[in-house]
């Protein structure tokens, strides 16, 4: 009778600990994608004003390994990314994150990249020319 009184006390201690592991675990991926999404905007926002103000210059001698720029012209062709072969790229206007900067100035999106085949976030504002630049 101890032994199963002390199984089921066990069981029910590891159930427990198991649900509060989960629960901790989906609260720092939420509070760290967070974290993570503030600072793709803030350096959208940051590469935004350099395109903006000094256009193609801005990107040559730009050392970016951890981020992806990509410039978007109003009718969706790409200017320049700097990850691909920008000249082969296909029309980037109907991208989420395209449309929502060219229609309300900044946009956001998660999604699958065909091009770099990995799961990225997406940052994306619209220059005052109406270019739209994507990190």
């Amino acid at each position: 009778m101890t032994k199963r009184i002390f199984k089921s006390v066990c069981v029910a201690a590891m159930g427990v600990f198991l649900a509060s592991l989960v629960l901790f675990l989906g609260v720092l991926y939420r509070y760290f994608s967070e974290i993570q999404r503030g600072q793709l905007r803030m350096q959208t926002n940051l590469a935004a004003q350099g395109a903006a103000h000094e256009g193609m210059n801005y990107f040559e001698g730009l050392d970016v390994e951890d981020y992806r720029i990509t410039w978007i012209d109003k009718d969706g062709t790409v200017l320049y990314d700097s990850r691909a072969g920008y000249a082969e790229m296909e029309n980037h206007l109907e991208r989420e994150e395209s449309r929502q900067a060219l229609l309300e100035g900044e946009g956001e999106s998660a999604r699958y990249s065909q091009t770099l085949l990995e799961r990225s976030l997406y940052c994306a504002r619209r220059l005052p020319n109406g270019t739209v630049l994507r990190l």
